[in-house]
């Protein structure tokens, strides 16, 4: 039988507007109460809900499969397709979940925030952790990490704790990796262009 308080969240999720921050937040929480142990969002979708701005991305959330999570995930009508989960909506539209890993890791730092959705909640990676995960991925020369960070900088400027992302900067380049030594100059960078922004 289906997770019950899943099925709830679907429902709420299709009556949610299309192509909606709400639509993909309950489908992400419907998926990690029926599949997911300690599930947290991350990448494009937490970044469209720290900045409130819509941009297409696939959901994807970090945290441990439950023992029958193939078979409860498709008795919600998920199907999967490689490493992703697809949900399709009456009207069309269609999300993909991935799970890339089973905890936030090094961006472990602070807690995340809390999403009531009364019933049932989403655990959503806290900004300064995310702004450091896209700076992080930007340091490979990725464009829409960079452009992500960027993003974020200027829809949260004061919210960010940019004095203890550059003390994390600076002790990344301890570790003697490509991605630490050069973290400061892109950090450096995404605030600056956030701050022209910003000043437009």
């Amino acid at each position: 039988m289906p997770d019950a308080q899943a099925t709830e969240l679907l429902r709420r999720a299709s009556d949610a507007p299309q192509n909606s921050i709400r639509r993909k937040l309950l489908t992400a929480a419907a998926f990690a109460s029926a599949g997911l142990e300690g599930a947290v969002l991350v990448s494009g979708a937490a970044v469209e809900l720290h900045t409130g701005s819509y941009r297409p991305t696939d959901i994807d959330l970090v945290g441990h499969r439950k023992p029958d999570q193939a078979r409860s995930l498709r008795e919600l009508g998920f199907k999967k397709d490689g490493r992703r989960w697809l949900f399709s909506f009456d009207d069309e539209e269609r999300l993909a979940i991935e799970v890339p890993g089973d905890s936030l890791g090094d961006f472990d730092t602070e807690r995340p925030q809390v999403i009531d959705l009364a019933p049932g909640e989403l655990a959503v990676i806290s900004l300064n952790d995310l702004i450091m995960d896209r700076l992080l991925q930007a340091t490979g020369e990725e464009p829409v990490a960079f452009d992500e960070a960027v993003r974020l900088g200027v829809a949260a400027y004061e919210r960010i704790d940019w004095k203890k992302l550059e003390e994390r900067a600076e002790h990344a380049v301890d570790d003697k990796s490509f991605a630490g030594k050069v973290l400061p100059d892109v950090l450096s960078r995404v605030r600056r262009e956030a701050i022209r922004l910003l000043r437009g």
